[in-house]
Formats: C-alpha cells, structure tokens, sequence
C-alpha cells in the first residue's frame, strides 16, 4: 500500500513526464485554425499550412494525422472518428491529401505543409468537417492516438459539397375519355416522366369543372410514398368524382415537386359525362321510334299495293282470226 509520500512523488513524476509534452505542444504554432472550402464533385484546390517551432534550442518532430469530425451548432467538437481512407463518396478523409511522414522543424523555424482536397467523383452533397491533427512525437502511432482523443492541436477543415442536381419532371400525357360512360372510364390518366438528378415525388390534384365554369368536383394526385425514379415514367390514375352528371366538363391537374425549389406542372382536358342509365334511355327511345316509323311506312305502302275485284276489258276488232292464242295481239293493218 502506497503511503501518503509515496503518491505524491509518484505524482510528480507523472506530472513531469507530462508536462514537457504540455510545453511542446504549446511552443509548436499552427496556422491557419480553419479552412474553408466549398467544392462540387471532381474539383482540387491546395492550401498551405505553416508549423512554427516556437523553441530557439530544440528540434520538433510533428506527425499529421487526419480525423472526420463532428461539430455542434455552436462550433465545438463533438466526437474524434477513427480514419477510414477508403475511397467512398462520403468520405471527407479519403479527399484529403497531406504527407504522413515525419516533419522536422528546426529551431525557431517555420515550416510550409501543402495540403491538397481532391473531391471525389461522385461526391454527395453535404457538409463534411475534418480535424488535421499535428503531434509534436516521435512515433506517428503516438500521434494518432493523441488526435482520436482530442488532446491535438490542428486544423478544422470545413468542405462543403454544392448540390448541383436538378428536379426535372415533365407532364408528358393528362387524358379521360372523350366520351365517359361506366365506372370503369371514369378516371383521368396522368403520365410523368422524370428527367432531372434525382427520384421526385409530386403531389397536387385535379379540379372539375362544367361548362358554366363552375367547379364541381376534385381529386388528389399521389405516389402514395413511391418516388418517380430518375429516367423513369410513371402513370397515375385518379377517379373521376361525378356519378350522375351529365354535360360536358373541364378537368385542370396542378402538380408540384422539387424538394430544393418548388416547380409546377399544370394541364387541361375537356370530356363529356353521360351515365349508363341515360344511354339506356336514350337506346330505348330510338328503339321505339325507329319501330313506329318502320310500321308506319309498311302500313302506307301496303295499302297502295293491294289486289281489288276489278276486270279490265278486253275489246277484239272485227275479223281477226277467231281463234287467238293466249295473250296474242294481231296488230296488223286491214
């Protein structure tokens, strides 16, 4: 068991041990404490960091090292992520180009590191915050767990990713049936297709109106949840909400998309409405129509036509032969 003494020289010497690396750190100067980029997919930009060795009599050994980081809304880092320089398009670290040897600094001197942010191809847009650390060590392992814990000093680099990509969408079809007579044509088709950067989900409806202008009906157009994919067209179908009108009508659809900037889409068609029973109707009265007019007509011509008891006479002039054939006529002068 440690006595009372014994702690506090074991104290001291931990505190010794310490406390040259405190003063190194603090004698070793890094500029700039920010950088600031804001860069779209496949752009390079270099940046210079200078390193001052604040001691007039002592050699420093600097190691990078490269952390993603999170901040907070006021500005202060939250969390230390371990590096992952995989290639991948969210990886601020894996854009980031900056030696990884050993960096001596003589003496009062200052010392120029280049730094080089190579975004990736397919970059996604978004705000990315890197910490490149600088550990006044002699092993660069040392210095890269002095970093993960937040006890470096360095640079916060500030990359952020413009989103360039578009919303596109073109309203290539808006129809109903001309005529609409059943349940089953009564729904107004509505054929989209995407051609912007992004999947986009519109929204709106379509408004019905009669010929007097007045509206007299609507219907809500949805994906139900399922975006139109880039490249792709979708159909939509809507229900035609007028069961037992007749007439002529106007169908307007208004649609809006785009989750960066709202865009419309607007269109118009013209059908006319007539329900099943009407055409019943109107069949069975051009059925009996047509019927009293065919029993008119054969009644009026029958009439005209029918055989009666007259005899027509038959006057023979004197001396022909006596003896005529059937239906023979002598026509022959005397």
């Amino acid at each position: 068991m440690l006595t009372p003494m014994s702690r506090l020289l074991a104290f001291i010497a931990v505190l010794s041990c310490l406390l040259p690396a405190v003063v190194q750190a603090e004698e070793l100067t890094i500029r700039p404490f920010l950088i600031e980029e804001t860069l779209t997919a496949r752009d390079v930009v270099a940046r210079d960091i200078t390193l001052h060795n604040g001691f007039t009599n002592k050699k420093l050994n600097v190691y990078a090292t490269v952390n993603a980081i999170t901040m907070d809304d006021v500005g202060e880092i939250q969390e230390f992520k371990s590096p992952v320089m995989t290639d991948r398009t969210d990886n601020a670290t894996s854009w980031i180009e900056i030696t990884r040897g050993r960096i001596s600094i003589m003496p009062d001197e200052t010392v120029t590191v280049p730094l080089i942010i190579r975004t990736h191809p397919e970059a996604v847009p978004g705000t990315y915050y890197v910490f490149l650390g600088f550990v006044a060590t002699q092993k660069r392992d040392i210095a890269e767990a002095t970093a993960l814990r937040g006890d470096a000093n360095g640079v916060i680099v500030k990359i952020t990713i413009a989103d360039k990509r578009e919303e596109t969408l073109r309203l290539q079809k808006f129809s109903i049936d001309r005529i609409v007579f059943g349940k089953s044509s009564r729904t107004a088709t509505i054929e989209l297709q995407n051609l912007g950067d992004l999947p986009t989900e519109p929204k709106g409806e379509v408004i019905f109106y009669n010929s007097s202008g007045e509206e007299v009906g609507s219907s809500i157009v949805s994906t139900d949840g399922n975006p139109i994919a880039v490249g792709s067209t979708a159909a939509l179908s809507v229900p035609v909400p007028l069961a037992s009108s007749i007439g002529r009508f106007k169908a307007n659809v208004s649609l809006e998309y785009g989750s960066k900037q709202t865009a419309s889409l607007y269109d118009s068609t013209t059908f006319y409405l007539m329900p099943p029973y009407i055409l019943l109707l109107l069949f069975v009265g051009v059925l009996i129509v047509s019927l009293l007019l065919v029993f008119s007509l054969r009644r009026a011509f029958g009439e005209r036509y029918e055989d009666d008891d007259d005899s027509v006479a038959l006057y023979v002039r004197e001396g022909h032969d006596p003896n005529p054939q059937d239906h023979d006529i002598d026509l022959k002068n005397k």
